[in-house]
């Protein structure tokens, strides 16, 4: 195996264009065979993968998962969680945490840096919502829509 791993190698981050990005490059005596395999955000990678293990394990909740008479999380609310799970994750943004509610929702707990503001965001079968929790002050819950997630992000990560 090690004659294959030999025969490897990555550009350096400082001759790409985006310093996020890495090229594979097949080594031969000739031009290279390929430069069409590419890994994104290579210092990020499996930034979420607790949250996506958390989200697989909510999936096979059942009824009365808590002992407490609570629902299981339905498919629809589960594919939510996990789509958006993997936008903040293409675009960088952890997760603090993920749970599963009594009345079959998952919420997602996301939080800046500093962690003086969070957001969380709560599923639920019918609707999503998300309440803001800004360093000082009340709380403010509103609708979630994927439209206000920009704004969402950039309120969370305002310095």
């Amino acid at each position: 195996m090690q004659v294959l791993i030999d025969n490897y190698t990555t550009n350096e981050p400082s001759t790409l264009s985006n310093p996020n990005v890495a090229r594979i490059w097949y080594k031969t005596d000739v031009q290279p065979l390929s430069s069409s395999i590419t890994i994104t955000l290579k210092h990020q990678i499996g930034l979420n993968n607790r949250i996506h293990k958390l989200l697989r394990e909510f999936s096979v909740l059942e009824d009365n998962w808590d002992e407490n008479d609570s629902i299981a999380p339905i498919e629809s609310v589960i594919k939510q969680a996990k789509f958006i799970t993997s936008l903040l994750e293409k675009h960088g943004q952890p997760i603090f945490h993920a749970a599963p509610g009594p009345n079959g929702e998952i919420m997602l707990d996301i939080r800046n840096k500093k962690k003086d503001r969070s957001l969380e965001i709560i599923f639920y079968p019918l609707k999503s919502v998300v309440v803001l929790f800004p360093e000082r002050g009340t709380p403010d819950q509103q609708i979630f829509t994927i439209n206000n997630l920009p704004y969402l992000l950039e309120w969370l990560n305002q310095k």
